[in-house]
């Protein structure tokens, strides 16, 4: 069985005819990798559109574009936005990687007297409120090394040629078991709040836990979405979860099944390499009941 630790990112073609205006928005908007300025100004016309229909800007769409901002020297938006997720959403020096384009100015570059000003008056306005989550924020911040760390390991072990087929079988039982207590941890945070930890609903987490959510739909499919899909479909109608996520467990399960949860894809989406492999000339759902079923649950019944 083939094992798979990089995030899905397969299917990029617009989809409006299954989506809403705001779905199709969002998507532009997480779908678009800023090449140059003209690009940026486009994005920007996006992100201020969003706020416009939303009544406010989405954090996560800012955080997410901070480092466009910063390339493209779009200052004051840069600053205002960081100050935003600073003081209303926890944004923390703590969980920068150091690799990001604005680290140094804004720790010893031109912005630090602004950031280290705005940092310490904003931050603990933040932390007041927020003192109990940071337990579960630094446990999600975590996940993706966690993940990493060792779902690499195994995946080494796992193709290692002196492996028998019995050996190989458990390691990908060991990573099947371990992806999934990952995901377990990520479902019980998730739990206790009634929705999934984002920036509107929680806190920012600034290293995503996507890929917990993908590894474990591609190993640990049925157990992880009856854990987790009651989630996504909360924050999905708080507007605090893109159509992506459901999108991307319709390209999970094409890739293992040639089939799909939401009929989120169209055969149109898929790329030629894929078409021509997996021989397919529709994508049906798994089963049609359910789709109907979630569809309505989402709110998609006139898309």
């Amino acid at each position: 069985m083939k094992i798979r630790f990089t995030l899905i990112t397969l299917f990029f073609a617009a989809f409006a005819s299954a989506q809403t205006p705001r779905d199709t928005l969002v998507s532009t908007i997480y779908n678009t990798y800023v090449q140059n300025e003209s690009e940026y100004t486009a994005l920007k016309k996006d992100i201020v559109a969003l706020k416009d229909m939303d009544g406010s800007y989405n954090p996560e769409v800012l955080h997410h574009n901070l480092e466009a901002m910063f390339q493209y020297k779009d200052l004051d938006f840069f600053q205002s936005s960081l100050e935003l997720l600073v003081l209303h959403n926890g944004y923390n020096v703590s969980y920068l990687s150091g690799q990001e384009n604005y680290y140094q100015a804004i720790i010893s570059g031109e912005l630090a007297p602004w950031f280290k000003k705005m940092y310490i008056e904003n931050h603990p306005k933040w932390l007041a409120d927020n003192l109990d989550k940071l337990v579960d924020i630094h446990t999600l911040n975590g996940l993706h090394a966690k993940d990493q760390n060792v779902h690499k390991a195994l995946l080494e072990v796992y193709h290692n040629g002196q492996l028998n087929e019995t050996q190989r079988t458990f390691v990908k039982e060991l990573d099947d078991d371990y992806i999934l207590k990952n995901g377990e941890t990520l479902a019980q945070i998730t739990k206790s709040i009634g929705s999934m930890p984002t920036a509107n609903s929680f806190a920012l987490i600034q290293r995503p836990y996507d890929l917990i959510e993908v590894h474990n739909f591609q190993q640990n499919f049925t157990t992880f979405f009856e854990m987790i899909y009651p989630y996504y479909k909360a924050s999905y109608l708080k507007q605090d979860l893109p159509i992506i996520k459901f999108r991307n467990i319709d390209s999970i399960k094409f890739l293992a099944d040639k089939n799909q949860v939401f009929g989120l894809l169209s055969v149109e989406d898929i790329p030629p390499y894929l078409k021509e492999e997996y021989n397919v000339q529709s994508i049906e759902s798994a089963n049609p009941s359910l789709t109907e079923k979630y569809r309505k649950e989402l709110n998609w019944t006139e898309l």
